[in-house]
C-alpha cells in the first residue's frame, strides 16, 4: 500500500493511519469494565477529541461516565431548544447506514454447520470515514459516477470491486478496493483525510462551544504532603470585572477512590478577586484541599472543576493517584 506523505508530521499520519485501519479488537477485559463500552465509546470514540478519549479512559465509575456522557452530547445538541438532539440522531443513524452498506460477510465452517459471519460495517474503513465525514458529495463505482442518495445505488456497489468517494469541501478524493475476503480497503492515504477528519471531529460540536471545546478538561492535579494540589492556567477561567478587580469563582468536586472504591466525596466553592496587574503577574491559579489518607492502599482523586462564570463549556476534569504503603 502507497500512502502518500506530502509533508505531514510523523505522529499526525500514523494517528489517522490507526484510525482508519483499526479493526474494532478492543481488549475484552475494557468491554467487561465499561457498562457503557458498547452503547456509548467503542462507535462514539470517532468523534471524540484526543482530550475527551483521555478523560473517559480514566473515569473511575458508572456515574462519572454517565455524566460525561450527557455532556458530551449537550455540547453537540446544534438546537438545545427542542427535545431532539440532532446531532445524536445523525450520529446513530450514519451508524445505521455502515453497518447495513458496508459490513462484510465471510463463510464460517464449524463441526456440522456451515453459517455466515457478520462483521459491523460501522468498523470498516469506509464505515469509519463516514461516520466522520457524511456521505460524499460524488461516488464511482468501476468507473462509473453515480449520485450517493444512500438508497438503490449501494446496491451496484457490491457489484464493484473499485470506489471512488469525493468531497467537494474538503477537495478530497478517497480510492477503495475490494481485498481478499470481501474487505474493502483505502488504496492510499492522502494527506487532505487527516485535516478532514479532525475538522469534523470539531464540526460535531455545536458551534455555540467550538471555540471553548478545545478548553475542556485542562488543569493539573496532584496529591503531595496530605494535599490535593490543583492547577489551572489563568487563560482556562472565566473572569468578570467588579470594583476595579477581575473575580472568578469556581465549584470543585472530588471523588476520593480507595483500591477503587469510593469512600469519600469532597465539594467546595472557591472565589477569587484580584487586580488585573496581579492577574497577569500569574500563569496559574493555585488551590490546595486538605486531605489525609489512614487506609494503607492505591488511592484516586477524581477531580472535577466548574467554572460558574463560564457561558459555555464549563466542566474540567483531571486525576491523581496516591498509595498510601504504611
Amino acid at each position: 500500500m502507497k500512502i502518500a506523505f506530502r509533508g505531514l508530521t510523523k505522529n499526525l499520519l500514523l494517528l489517522t493511519i490507526f484510525f482508519i485501519f483499526a479493526t474494532g479488537c478492543a481488549s475484552r477485559i475494557k468491554i467487561k469494565q465499561d457498562p457503557f463500552y458498547d452503547s456509548f465509546y467503542e462507535k462514539t470514540s470517532l468523534i471524540m477529541t484526543k482530550e475527551e478519549k483521555g478523560v473517559y479512559k480514566h473515569l473511575p465509575d458508572k456515574e462519572s461516565k454517565e455524566e460525561f456522557i450527557q455532556e458530551f452530547w449537550r455540547i453537540r445538541d446544534p438546537d438545545p431548544a427542542t427535545e431532539e438532539n440532532e446531532a445524536k440522531t445523525e450520529f446513530e443513524a450514519r451508524v445505521d447506514y455502515a453497518n447495513k452498506w458496508f459490513a462484510t460477510w465471510e463463510a464460517d465452517i464449524g463441526k456440522d454447520i456451515q453459517r455466515d459471519k457478520h462483521w459491523g460495517g460501522w468498523n470498516s474503513e469506509r464505515g469509519r470515514i463516514y461516520i466522520v465525514l457524511g456521505p460524499p458529495d460524488m461516488v464511482i463505482l468501476d468507473g462509473m459516477d453515480l449520485r450517493f442518495d444512500q438508497s438503490r445505488e449501494r446496491m451496484k456497489a457490491r457489484e464493484s470491486v473499485h470506489e471512488e468517494w469525493y468531497y467537494d469541501r474538503f477537495r478530497l478524493w478517497l480510492s477503495f478496493s475490494i481485498a481478499q475476503g470481501g474487505n474493502w480497503v483505502l488504496d492510499s492515504v492522502p494527506f487532505e483525510l487527516v485535516d478532514a477528519l479532525e475538522t469534523s471531529k470539531l464540526n460535531w460540536v455545536s458551534s455555540a462551544y467550538q471555540i471553548d471545546v478545545r478548553k475542556v478538561f485542562k488543569f493539573k492535579a496532584e496529591f503531595k504532603d496530605d494535599r490535593i494540589i490543583i492547577r489551572i492556567p489563568t487563560s482556562r477561567i472565566s473572569l468578570e470585572e467588579k470594583d476595579e478587580k477581575l473575580n472568578m469563582e469556581l465549584l470543585i468536586k472530588i471523588g476520593v477512590y480507595h483500591n477503587h472504591k469510593k469512600i469519600d466525596e469532597i465539594e467546595e466553592t472557591k472565589s477569587l478577586g484580584e487586580s488585573q496587574e496581579e492577574l497577569l503577574k500569574k500563569r496559574e491559579i493555585l488551590f490546595e484541599i486538605p486531605y489525609k489518607p489512614t487506609l494503607r492502599g492505591q488511592y484516586y482523586f477524581d477531580v472535577v472543576v466548574q467554572d460558574l462564570m463560564s457561558m459555555a463549556v464549563s466542566k474540567y476534569r483531571n486525576f491523581a493517584k496516591y498509595k498510601l504503603k504504611k
